[in-house]
């Protein structure tokens, strides 16, 4: 299994040239040396889960609709590779308790877990920690793949890896 931090991993987030968060469809421009890594993990036989932290939805930046049809967008740029993409909509600094407080915001594991649990109620198979790999940008990325007891690689490291485009 290999899983995915979104933003910053798979498509241009915050910290790269975007320079501001994902707000809409519009606003997705996947890197396309995670294509070609997504591509060949599928070739190995491998599936993949788009995780992502998506706290503007808890602090009333954007709209859950529009973090939807991002995601359907990624999906879409990234060549339909993703078994499922799931996202936390929680964030510590909302008013309400109920979205302040989850167990699915990276860098807690649940969004990994319930995702894994989900493909494998769907497809009939196991998939076990140490056959699997987190890439994110982030150091909640590396706490998630820790929580998880997953290994961990740099999304950086792991793009510069596909040969393709840019480095």
């Amino acid at each position: 299994m290999l899983y995915l931090d979104i933003d910053g991993t798979v498509r241009q987030g915050k910290d790269d040239a975007l320079g501001r968060f994902v707000n809409g469809p519009e606003d997705v421009v996947v890197f396309p040396e995670a294509v070609e890594m997504m591509r060949r993990w599928r070739q190995g036989g491998g599936r993949i889960i788009g995780v992502s932290n998506q706290g503007g939805i808890a602090l009333g930046i954007v709209d859950e609709a529009n973090v939807a049809a991002a995601m359907i967008e990624t999906q879409r740029q990234a060549l339909n590779l993703f078994d499922k993409i799931a996202y936390c909509r929680h964030h510590p600094d909302a008013k309400h308790p109920e979205m302040a407080r989850c167990w699915c915001r990276k860098p807690k594991a649940g969004l990994l877990i319930e995702s894994a649990l989900e493909l494998a109620a769907h497809t009939g198979e196991i998939y076990p920690p140490y056959m699997g790999l987190m890439v994110g940008d982030r150091p909640e990325d590396e706490g998630c793949a820790a929580a998880a007891g997953l290994d961990f690689q740099n999304a950086a490291e792991w793009r510069k890896r596909a040969g393709v485009g840019r480095g």
